[in-house]
């Protein structure tokens, strides 16, 4: 059964949490929104949030984490299987390159909670990385000189009448 978690993947871990997590079905085109302290780029980390595929919301870290007299404090922590991850990290097809020790490193470096996204993001001093602020249009260039007018049509002829003779 998935299970709804959000997590937050700093920016040095990202590609190898998105390789593992692309080894389930459902995991790939994880971790693609940008966080920072102050919304600007570079990202110093990544998440995505939601329900994890059951290999994810089984192996990996968790950590619980509640308010106590205005103060975020983590209540429990559970370390996850990073041997179980790093045997399916090899037993793929490619195998990914990594080792026990990355693995270990992105658990550990990383934020695995069943908090909302946003709550997650505020007790971590993050904010969604916007984009660049547009660039803007060349000025339109300067008008040449007024092209002279075209000349007026000639008036049509009046038209001819014959006399009648007589």
């Amino acid at each position: 059964m998935d299970t709804f978690k959000t997590l937050i993947i700093p920016d040095d871990c990202v590609e190898l949490a998105r390789q593992l997590c692309a080894l389930e079905a459902g995991g790939a085109g994880m971790f693609t929104t940008g966080l920072s302290a102050d919304g600007k780029a570079p990202a110093s980390h990544y998440i995505s949030s939601g329900l994890c595929p059951k290999f994810i919301a089984a192996y990996g870290p968790l950590q619980v984490w509640e308010q106590q007299e205005g103060e975020w404090v983590m209540t429990d922590s559970i370390p996850g299987n990073p041997l179980a991850v790093y045997k399916a990290s090899q037993a793929a097809d490619p195998p990914l390159d990594c080792t026990l020790a990355d693995i270990e490193a992105l658990f550990t470096d990383s934020d695995m909670t069943q908090q909302e996204p946003f709550t997650a993001m505020g007790r971590m001093g993050l904010s969604i990385v916007q984009p660049e602020e547009p660039v803007e249009p060349a000025p339109e260039p300067e008008p040449g000189p007024e092209p002279a007018p075209a000349p007026a049509p000639a008036p049509a002829p009046a038209p001819k009448t014959r006399r009648r003779g007589g």
